[in-house]
C-alpha cells in the first residue's frame, strides 16, 4: 500500500460523521471533526451565559457529536480513551485544521449544492496529495465534483460507510470519472487493512449497490404485503433467519433505519433511475406516506411498524400497526404450515429451499418475494456493479445476510428456480438464460479449494480474488488439509508447521468431542508433526462456553462422578495447552464466553478480532468458571503483575494483594464481558502483549504468523507455577461484606450471594492462612469443588434450564 494515512478529517458531526470519526480513532488515527457554527445560541449554553464568540458555542455541533458518540449504544469507541485522538472545531474558524490531513471525508447533509460548495472550499485548503471522499449514500460522485480541477478530481471518490461504522463491515468505493485507478486500489487496501472493512466497488448510480438492492426488496414487500393480505409480523417471520437474514428481518429493520430514511432512499431511485424496469415499485403506498405524515418514523420517534407499550397490568409488550385501521394492536404469532416445517430443518439453506418450493400462502409469498429480488439483482449487472461478487458481498456485509442474491439462487438451484419463475410468467434476465443454455448450472463453483464465479464479460467462470491475508478453513478442507476430525472439531493443516483446531458444534459449545481433538492436536505437536497450534473457526461465534445442556442433564441425574470427570478433563486439557512445548495462539471473534474465554486464557497469545466479546459469564447460570478461568484471572491480576514488582527487590508481603484480587473477583462475580478486543486488554482479560485484528477476516493468518514468529524467536514453554501467594480464608470477610451490601441494596439475589462467595473462596485460596503459597492445581481443585456444589442446587439447575429455553439469564 503506497497510500499513507495517519491523520483524518471528518466534516459533519451528525450521528454518521461522529461515529466515522470514532472508528478512525479506534484504529489509531488522529482525527479532526468539524461542523458548522450553530445558527443561534442553544438554550443549554444560553443558560450558562456562554458568549457567541467562545469556542464552546462555535464548536457546539462538533462537540455534541463527539459527546454523542461517547454515549452511543452500542458503543462507537472500542474504549472511551480513544476519543482523546479526536480534535473538534468548526468550518468557519478551523478549516485550516484540515491542511495536514491525509484523508478528508465529508458527511454533511445530503444536498448536492451544499456538498459542491464545501468541496470548493476544501480544494483551497487541503494538501496536494490528500485524498478527499464523500460518504454520500446516493448522490452522484461525478455531479458533486465536476466543477473542480482535474487534479482534485483524480483524488476524489465516494467511500460509503454503513451505519454504525464500527460494526458494519461494508465499505462501498465509488470512483468518480477522473479518480486515479491506483488511488482506488490503495483506498481499498487501506479500508481492509486499517479500517477492517469489506470493500465492494460500485458504479456511480443512485444508492450504489447495497441500498439499491435492499430498498427494492423493502419497496416490493410494501406492495406484496397488500396484495397477499399479510401483516407486518407475518412478513418478518418469513424474511428473517429462515432466509439467512438477521432476526429483525424486514419491518423491525425498517424501524431501526427510520421510515423517513427509507422513503428518501426510495425516492432517490425513483427520481434518478427513470429507465429502471421496476421504477414504480419505489413509489410508496398510501399507508407508508401516512405513517411519515404522522411522524411514525420508527425507533427514533417511539413507534413505526412496531412500538413498545405496557398492558393493563403494567407488563411490557410489543404492538404492531394494523394497516386498515392505522392503529396499533398486540402482535400475533405467524402460523403457516410451510414455515413450521422449514423450522424443523437444520440450517438456513434447507429452510430457504423448503419455503421457496412449498405450497401454502407463506411459500407463495417467499417465492414471489425472493424471485423478484433475484431477478432485480441480476438485471442490475453491469449497471451498478461489474460482477455478481460485488453484489453478493454488498448484501452480506451491508445487511448481514448469510448469502447474497446469487449465492441464494445457487442454494435454490438455478435451473430449478428459473423453471418455477418461468411457470409463474416471470422473465429471467437474458444473461442468466444464456448462462444456463451454455451448460453453466450455477453462479459459483469450487474446485480444489478455489471458488470461481460466472463472469458476464467473459461468459465463463473466473477465479474469485482472495486476499493473501485471508485463510479460509473450508477451502483448506477441500484441498484435503484435514488431519483429523470428529463431530465436534477438526484439525486442519495451515502449512508451515502450524495446526488449526477448528470447533464446529452448535454455537461452538465445548464438549467431549472438542476436548478429544485438542488432546490429539497436542499429541501431534509433541510427536514433532507440527510446531504450533492455532484455535480458530469461521462460526458465528468463537465459542459460547461449555455444553450447558449436557451439564444440566448430568446434574439432574445426579451423576456427580461423571460430572467431576468431565470438568477435570476440561481442566487437564487446558493445562496441557498452557504448558505445551510449542506456541499456542487463540484467534477469537464475536463471542468468546465462559469456556471459550478459558481457551484464550490458557493460550500463549491471543489475536482477537476487534469485535470480540470476551468474558467469564458462568455466574449467570449459577456456577463458577471451572476450566481454569478463576485461576487464570487471579494469576493475571496477581502473579503476573506482582511477580514483576517482586523481581525489583520488594518482599512478597510488602505488596497488598486485595486490589488485584478484587479486580478478578469483580470480573467473575459480575460476569463482566469486554465489548471489544481492546477493552478485554484494559480489563485484564487479555494481556497487553496480545494482538488485535481490526479486520476479523485476517485474524487466522495473523495468528498463524504469530505462531511462526514465536517459534523463530526461540520459543520456550512457560514453567508450571508452583507458588501462588493467596490472601487466605481471613480475607473472605472483605468480599462477604461487599456481597452483603449488594444484596441488601437489592442488586443481587440470595443465590447470587451463594455463587459470589464460592468465587471469593477460590480467589482467596480456600481454607488456608494469609500469604500461603498454593499451586495452580490447588486452585483448579477449588474450582471443581465449587462447580459441583453449585450444580447440586435447585436454583442453579433452574437457571440452566431457563437459559437453555429462553437464551436469557434467570434471577432467582
Amino acid at each position: 500500500m503506497s497510500l499513507k494515512i495517519e491523520k483524518v478529517g471528518v466534516i459533519g458531526a451528525g450521528v454518521m460523521g461522529a461515529t466515522i470519526a470514532a472508528h478512525c480513532a479506534n484504529v489509531g488515527l488522529a482525527t479532526v471533526l468539524l461542523d458548522i457554527v450553530p445558527p443561534q445560541m442553544p438554550d443549554a449554553l444560553a443558560q450558562k451565559g456562554v458568549s457567541e464568540d467562545s469556542s464552546t458555542f462555535r464548536n457546539f455541533f462538533a462537540t455534541s457529536g463527539l459527546e454523542g458518540a461517547l454515549k452511543s449504544k452500542p458503543a462507537s469507541f472500542y474504549v472511551p480513551d480513544n476519543a482523546e485522538l479526536i480534535s473538534v472545531g468548526n468550518l468557519e474558524d478551523d478549516l485550516e485544521m484540515l491542511a495536514d490531513c491525509d484523508w478528508i471525508v465529508e458527511v454533511v447533509v445530503e444536498l448536492l449544492d451544499i456538498k459542491k460548495d464545501l468541496l470548493s472550499r476544501l480544494e483551497k485548503v487541503v494538501k496536494p496529495e490528500a485524498v478527499v471522499t464523500t460518504n454520500t449514500s446516493g448522490i452522484s460522485v461525478a455531479a458533486m465534483s465536476e466543477h473542480l480541477s482535474h487534479d482534485f478530481q483524480t483524488r476524489f471518490l465516494g467511500t460509503h460507510f454503513f451505519n454504525p461504522p464500527r460494526y458494519m463491515k461494508l465499505f462501498e468505493i465509488i470512483p468518480g470519472p477522473q479518480t486515479d485507478p491506483q488511488l482506488i486500489a490503495d483506498m481499498a487496501d487501506f479500508a481492509e487493512k486499517v479500517l477492517g472493512k469489506g470493500v465492494v466497488f460500485a458504479k456511480d448510480t443512485p444508492n450504489f449497490i447495497a441500498n439499491r438492492i435492499g430498498v427494492f426488496g423493502m419497496s416490493y414487500l410494501n406492495q406484496l404485503i397488500d396484495e397477499m393480505g399479510l401483516s407486518f409480523e407475518e412478513v418478518d417471520a418469513l424474511t428473517g433467519t429462515v432466509l439467512g437474514h438477521p432476526k429483525m428481518a424486514s419491518y423491525r429493520l425498517a424501524d431501526l433505519v427510520g421510515l423517513d430514511t427509507l422513503g428518501h432512499v426510495a425516492t432517490n431511485v425513483y427520481d434518478g433511475c427513470p429507465d429502471d424496469e421496476e421504477r414504480e415499485i419505489f413509489s410508496p403506498p398510501a399507508w407508508f406516506r401516512q405513517m411519515i405524515d404522522n411522524n411514525w418514523l420508527g425507533n427514533k420517534t417511539g413507534g413505526g411498524f412496531y412500538k413498545k407499550s405496557k398492558d393493563e397490568k403494567g407488563k411490557k409488550q410489543i404492538l404492531v400497526l394494523d394497516r386498515e385501521s392505522m392503529e396499533y394492536r398486540p402482535t400475533k404469532k405467524a402460523k403457516f404450515a410451510s414455515l413450521e416445517a422449514a423450522k424443523q430443518l437444520s440450517g438456513f439453506k434447507a429452510q430457504m429451499k423448503s419455503l421457496y418450493y412449498g405450497a401454502d400462502q407463506a411459500a407463495e409469498f417467499t417465492f414471489r418475494h425472493m424471485s423478484a429480488g433475484l431477478i432485480y439483482a441480476a438485471n442490475r449487472i453491469p449497471e451498478i456493479a461489474d460482477d455478481i461478487v460485488n453484489i453478493d458481498n454488498a448484501m452480506k456485509w451491508g445487511f448481514n445476510w448469510k448469502a447474497g442474491p446469487f449465492e441464494s439462487w445457487d442454494i435454490l438451484g438455478v435451473e430449478k428456480a428459473a423453471n418455477k419463475m418461468r411457470e409463474a410468467g416471470l422473465t429471467i434476465p437474458s444473461w442468466v438464460e444464456e448462462m444456463l443454455a451454455a451448460g453453466h448450472v450455477s453462479f459459483y463453483k469450487s474446485e480444489n479449494g478455489q471458488r470461481y464465479y460466472y463472469d458476464l464479460a467473459t461468459q465463463d467462470y473466473v477465479a474469485e480474488e482472495v486476499s493473501p491475508n485471508l485463510i479460509l478453513l473450508p477451502s483448506l478442507k477441500e484441498r484435503n488439509k484435514t488431519v483429523l476430525e470428529n463431530k465436534g472439531a477438526s484439525l486442519i493443516d495451515l502449512d508451515d508447521g502450524v495446526l488449526c483446531v477448528e470447533f464446529h458444534t452448535k454455537m461452538n459449545s465445548l464438549g467431549a468431542d472438542i476436548m478429544t481433538m485438542v488432546d490429539k492436536a497436542c499429541n501431534l505437536v509433541e510427536e514433532g508433526q507440527f510446531e504450533g497450534l492455532v484455535f480458530a473457526n469461521h462460526g458465528s461465534n468463537f465459542s459460547v462456553g461449555a455444553n450447558l445442556m449436557m451439564v444440566l442433564f448430568i446434574a439432574q441425574e445426579e451423576e456427580w462422578d461423571e460430572l467431576e470427570w468431565m470438568i477435570k478433563k476440561f481442566q487437564d486439557t487446558l493445562m496441557r495447552v498452557k504448558y505445551l512445548d510449542a506456541p499456542v495462539v487463540a484467534a477469537p471473534h464475536q463471542m468468546a464466553l465462559g469456556g471459550g474465554c478459558e481457551v484464550c486464557l490458557h493460550s500463549d497469545r491471543v489475536v482477537a478480532a476487534a469485535e470480540s466479546y470476551i468474558g467469564l459469564v458462568e455466574v449467570g447460570v449459577g456456577v463458577i468458571p471451572a476450566g481454569g478461568g478463576c485461576k487464570e484471572l487471579l494469576l493475571r491480576n496477581t502473579y503476573e503483575r506482582v511477580f514483576t514488582v517482586q523481581k525489583g527487590g520488594l518482599y512478597p508481603k510488602q505488596i497488598y494483594l486485595l486490589p488485584f484480587v478484587a479486580r478478578a473477583f469483580e470480573s467473575i462475580a459480575m460476569a463482566k464481558v469486554a465489548t471489544s478486543g481492546p477493552e478485554a486488554i484494559s480489563m485484564g482479560i487479555l494481556r497487553p502483549t496480545d494482538k488485535i485484528s481490526v479486520n476479523a477476516d485476517f485474524r487466522i493468518k495473523k495468528a498463524k504468523d504469530n505462531v511462526i514468529a514465536m517459534k523463530l524467536a526461540g520459543y520456550n514453554a512457560p514453567r508450571p507455577i508452583g507458588k501462588v501467594r493467596v490472601m487466605g480464608a481471613e480475607a473472605m470477610g472483605v468480599f462477604n461484606y461487599a456481597v452483603y451490601n449488594m444484596h441488601k441494596a437489592g442488586y443481587i439475589t440470595d443465590h447470587d450471594v451463594t455463587v459470589a462467595k464460592e468465587v471469593a473462596r477460590i480467589l482467596t485460596g480456600g481454607d488456608v492462612l494469609p500469604d500461603t503459597e498454593v499451586s495452580e492445581q490447588h486452585l483448579l481443585d477449588l474450582e471443581r469443588e465449587s462447580f459441583l456444589r453449585l450444580c447440586g442446587t435447585p436454583q442453579t439447575q433452574a437457571r440452566m434450564a431457563h437459559m437453555l429455553k429462553t437464551g436469557k439469564p434467570l434471577r432467582n
